[in-house]
Formats: structure tokens, sequence, C-alpha cells
């Protein structure tokens, strides 16, 4: 026979084991380089609005951003669109993503199948010759959680 308070704690220790499986599936370490300064940004699946850090650097200044996208879930997923982009904002930590048909530094994407501890590197270096700020961006997209949420990760670029 069981008891009810076995039953209930074994429904808890059951939605308590299943959460943390579902809400860490992707990783994104996004590193930004500027001279001798760096920065970094790092999200977690899924992606929770944090306060963006600032990279200061130079016009015509090489910037290097890398990144690495790793699937520390035990499923695959498929069909996983990686997207990188810095364009011109109008302020720092601004939470609307400006839309990319003006003032995009640069872009790429790749669309991928990522297997259980699949990861996928990428590294670019820039030049911004306008003052201004920029958002350096890496999200993936077709990696939702069951709330719509994608993962990125983002850092703001302050060309003086």
């Amino acid at each position: 026979m069981i008891r009810p308070a076995s039953l209930a704690t074994a429904t808890i220790l059951g939605l308590l084991g299943a959460s943390p499986m579902h809400a860490q599936q992707f990783t994104i370490d996004l590193v930004a380089r500027a001279s001798k300064e760096a920065r970094i940004a790092e999200a977690k699946f899924p992606a929770k609005p944090q306060a963006r850090t600032i990279l200061p650097a130079g016009a015509d200044a090489p910037v290097t951003v890398k990144w690495t996208v790793c699937n520390v879930g035990r499923a695959a997923v498929k069909d996983v669109l990686v997207h990188f982009v810095v364009v011109k904002q109008d302020k720092p930590d601004q939470q609307e993503v400006p839309k990319l048909t003006k003032d995009v530094i640069v872009e790429s994407a790749l669309t991928m199948d990522f297997k259980s501890q699949d990861k996928t590197t990428g590294d670019i270096t820039i030049t911004v010759n306008r003052a201004g700020c920029y958002l350096i961006r890496l999200e993936l997209k077709g990696a939702a959680d069951k709330e719509g949420r994608e993962p990125f990760a983002a850092l703001d670029l302050l060309v003086r």
C-alpha cells in the first residue's frame, strides 16, 4: 500500500528532477576583445534578460569576437540556427534588438544539428569606423524552451 505522504514526496522529487534537465539544453560563451580589454557574456538555456557589459573601443580599432555554443543536454536538437550579428543601436543595454535592415556591421548564420555534447565555435575580427553603441549578439533559433524563449548571449560595443 502506498502512503499519501510517500506519493506526494515522489511527485515533488520527480518534478524537481525533471526541471534542471530541460532548463540547460545549450550554453553560449561569447568573448569580445578590443585592444587590451576583453568582455565576456554567457547564456544558458533558457536565457534570462541581464544587464549587458560594455566593451570600449576606438574607431577603426580591431575588435575580435569568439564564441562557443554547446548542447549540454542529453537530447539531440535538429536544425538549430546559430545567428551572429553586430548592429548599431540607440543606447547601451537597449532591450529591443534593432532591425537588421540598416547599420549592420557584420552578420553570420549557420544551421546545424546538435547531438548531445556537440559544439560549434567561431571567431571574427571587425573594425567599426563610426562612433556609437553597437550590439554584439549570438542567438540560437530553433532551440526554444517550453515558454518559447530562445537562448542568446550579448555584449555592447561602445566605439569612440
